[in-house]
């Protein structure tokens, strides 16, 4: 592992050979540079975090066209979904004549993010993972459940086969930045019957849950959405819905950005 000089996280080597791609766990910032050489600053730029880089961030063909941090124009509902609709998919997860439906998210090539129970109820795995975005089906794999780890976080990687080109990896957000009463969109499969998009608002930007940070919603959210992406107003995610109060009118749960990071950091793909 090579440490970001963006935000001091670790980057994961994504393309070995001459000229070496890695990719920082924490801020997403990718770095070219020639084997055996380290990412020491040679020309510092500003990077979307607004502190010094290496390297002008390199931003993936198939990465969401999120504006930059640096944009504050927000964007209405339909704008949301038409820019974040293909970094969303809906799960289909068999196990024997068991079908559960939820939903996932793109994150970079090749891999999605979703809820541990979607794809693996009472911690066993599903036999075949179904996938639908972009107008096409696929199937994946599970990379890593999140029971296995520390946190205990109800999140699992999965690694796609034969997602469209056009499925999008997401950017996630500053969670430090967020605000109580701030616009936030829910996209996923609601109640197993297609994408669609709800809007509302964060309605505690941090709640502790079963000693477990989470992020409090009003957006409708029902059987389905789980493993689904919660999007501010710039098209970046800020959390992944991972429940229902049974408490409350209309309140939901999300599990943080920082948080999910913190697991795909952990799986070290």
């Amino acid at each position: 592992m090579m440490k970001c000089p963006t935000c001091g996280g670790e980057c994961a080597l994504e393309q070995d050979g001459a000229v070496q791609t890695w990719r920082c766990t924490c801020c997403d910032n990718v770095y070219k540079v020639n084997r055996g050489e380290s990412l020491q600053p040679e020309a510092p730029v500003r990077s979307d975090r607004g502190v010094k880089a290496a390297q002008p961030p390199v931003r993936g063909a198939n990465e969401a066209q999120a504006p930059a941090r640096g944009e504050k124009k927000e964007l209405s509902g339909d704008e949301i979904f038409s820019r974040c609709i293909d970094s969303v998919a809906e799960v289909r997860a068999r196990r024997g004549n068991t079908v559960f439906s939820g939903s996932a998210y793109a994150f970079r090539s090749g891999y999605a993010i979703t809820n541990a129970h979607v794809v693996a109820e009472g911690g066993n795995p599903a036999d075949r993972v179904e996938m639908f975005a972009c107008g096409r089906s696929f199937t994946a794999d599970i990379v890593a459940l999140g029971s296995r780890y520390p946190e205990k976080e109800d999140l699992a990687l999965l690694r796609l086969h034969g997602a469209p080109a056009a499925f999008r990896s997401v950017r996630f957000a500053d969670v430090a930045s967020l605000k109580n009463g701030q616009a936030v969109y829910v996209i996923g499969n609601s109640l197993g019957g297609g994408t669609c998009i709800t809007a509302g608002i964060i309605s505690d930007k941090r709640r502790t849950v079963e000693g477990k940070p989470r992020l409090m919603t009003d957006c409708a959210v029902n059987r389905g959405n789980s493993g689904g992406p919660v999007f501010d107003a710039y098209g970046c995610v800020v959390g992944t819905i991972v429940s229902v109060t049974t408490t409350a009118e209309g309140m939901n749960y999300a599990i943080p950005a920082d948080v999910v990071k913190k697991f795909i950091s952990r799986t070290e793909i």
